[in-house]
């Protein structure tokens, strides 16, 4: 079992095109420009080889940075400008961060032992190691190993359990009290609760899955030729073919699966299956819990089933979503004459609302929940229908974007070739390419990534181009508001095709 190493590397010159595309672009005038810092935090030569792939931010705010390069015969990982010491290999797909940052890891060699190293430190060597993660408070790190010809789960570089083998990753509940997996002693399976059997003897067990709030641990268990679910240590009283997609309440008050049973699928809630079918799709719930809909296949045509009703038909359905308060539900679809739709549905019982066009997309509410928007296809143009009306026609439209407080819709549209971002109906200037858009908690500034010129990004912030350039943003990087200052990630590639890295502020004071 030992860890793939990363394969993926390009040299220091040849990233630009996989970060960001570089088109050309007409300059525009700066006004109103607020001061600027940008920090370097890593840098890789031309002689060294930087692995993309390796390339990570922190999931909670993308405000930490790590990469791994190549120089001589050394991998080296860099986390936030810092390079830690050289070693034989580091693992494909590490580094990684925990969500707030404050802890990293990452898996090296040394000879043929490997191991893990956390925030600096080095953990105990095995024979191999894989299926490592963070608790969601990051205190915590899981990851299974080989001990000889078994494998153990380890905790922290401390072995907890050791088993003939152990399925899947661990999972750990969301308050990150709780540490849940599934072991294999002489081909029978066990449900193992933070250090305890909990379950043994089974032919299989699969989908550990906790509740919201943690109270609870769910997970489906075979006996025989049979699929049943265990819920806070009690199995329900019937099995089944098949048990998947187990998922809890926002509440954590209710516990739906899909079953399958004599080639059909269905749900289940409560031990009492709902209507059966050919074939079903993922369940939602609404955020107040007190609502489901999921989509269902009856011969070649699909239906929502929302609160037990079935909506009209459609080829092929997407985007089920419910309003952030839960009084409304929407959904997009293509019918049998091939033309797009989005259902808006305030109460099961009613008769939904239907906006028809030549193409669609995803429907999205405001926080709100008292606005709607989403592209559509007229046939020659695409625009962006918000509370019922059309806006502007755009050779292309991109998803609308909300603020937090729900003031302002913005999304990127192209005309004559030129990019622009559109906000409450009105255009911003013209540029090659622009980023996506990200607003500041409050709602009043939002900022996003522009190409002004070959090569030439800044951000433009409060529909203002700030004055520093640089070669590139980071691809798929959020832009933070946070301390006073507007942050993102930057690069640059110089003449002898070194890459620098930043983290750049806007200084908001």
């Amino acid at each position: 079992m030992k860890v793939k190493l990363s394969t993926l590397a390009i040299t220091a010159g040849g990233l630009l095109a996989i970060l960001m595309g570089l088109l050309n672009a007409d300059s525009t005038v700066h006004a109103r420009e607020l001061p600027e810092k940008a920090v370097v935090i890593g840098t890789a030569n031309g002689s060294e080889t930087l692995f993309v792939q390796s390339i990570k931010l922190n999931r909670e705010d993308s405000t930490h940075f790590a990469f791994v390069k190549k120089r001589d015969d050394l991998m080296f990982v860099t986390i936030d400008g810092i390079e830690g010491p050289g070693y034989q290999n580091i693992a494909k797909g590490t580094p990684f961060f925990n969500p707030d940052g404050s802890r990293y890891a990452y898996i090296a060699f040394r000879g043929e032992k490997a191991f893990m190293v956390t925030n600096g430190k080095e953990q105990p060597e095995f024979e191999g190691l894989d299926r490592a993660l963070f608790s969601p408070d990051g205190q915590r790190l899981a990851y299974r190993v080989p001990i000889k010809k078994k494998q153990a789960l380890v905790e922290d570089g401390r072995v907890i359990a050791t088993f003939d083998g152990i399925k899947g990753y661990p999972v750990f509940s969301p308050d990150s009290k709780h540490l849940a997996f599934i072991g294999v002693n002489e081909k029978k399976v066990f449900v193992v609760l933070n250090g305890k059997v909990i379950m043994k003897g089974l032919d299989n067990a699969k989908e550990i899955t906790f509740s919201p709030d943690s109270k609870h641990l769910a997970f489906s268990l075979k006996r025989k030729d049979k699929w049943y679910l265990a819920k806070d240590k009690k199995i329900s009283k019937t099995g089944y073919e098949n048990i998947q997609n187990l998922k809890f309440s926002p509440d954590s008050k209710r516990c739906i699966h899909a079953a399958q049973d004599n080639n059909k699928l269905f749900y289940v809630e409560n031990d009492i299956a709902m209507t059966r079918y050919p074939a079903v799709g993922n369940l939602v719930f609404s955020p107040d819990s007190k609502r489901f809909a999921y989509a269902m296949m009856d011969k070649e045509n699909w239906r929502v089933v929302l609160d037990g009703q079935e909506g009209p038909e459609f080829t092929t359905l997407a985007s089920l979503t419910f309003s952030p308060d839960s009084t409304r539900f929407a959904y997009s679809g293509i019918t049998k004459k091939d033309k797009g739709v989005v259902v808006v549905v305030k109460k099961a019982q009613e008769t939904p609302e239907l906006h028809t066009y030549d193409s669609v997309g995803v429907p999205v509410f405001s926080p709100d929940s008292k606005h709607l928007a989403f592209r559509v296809w007229t046939g020659k143009y695409w625009q962006i229908f918000y509370d019922g009306s059309l806006g502007e026609k755009y050779q292309l439209v991109r998803k609308p974007v909300f603020s937090p407080d729900s003031e302002t819709v913005v999304y990127t549209a192209i005309n004559s070739g030129k990019m622009l971002m559109v906000k409450n109906g009105k255009p911003g200037p013209l540029f090659a390419d622009v980023g996506f858009p990200w607003f500041s908690p409050d709602g009043s500034h939002m900022a996003y990534p522009a190409m002004v010129e070959e090569k030439e990004w800044h951000l433009v912030f409060d529909d203002t181009i700030q004055k520093q350039p640089f070669n590139g943003f980071l691809n798929n990087a959020s832009i933070v508001f946070k301390d006073n200052s507007c942050q993102a990630f930057t690069l640059d590639f110089s003449e002898d095709r070194k890459v620098t890295f930043y983290k750049y502020e806007l200084l908001l004071n």
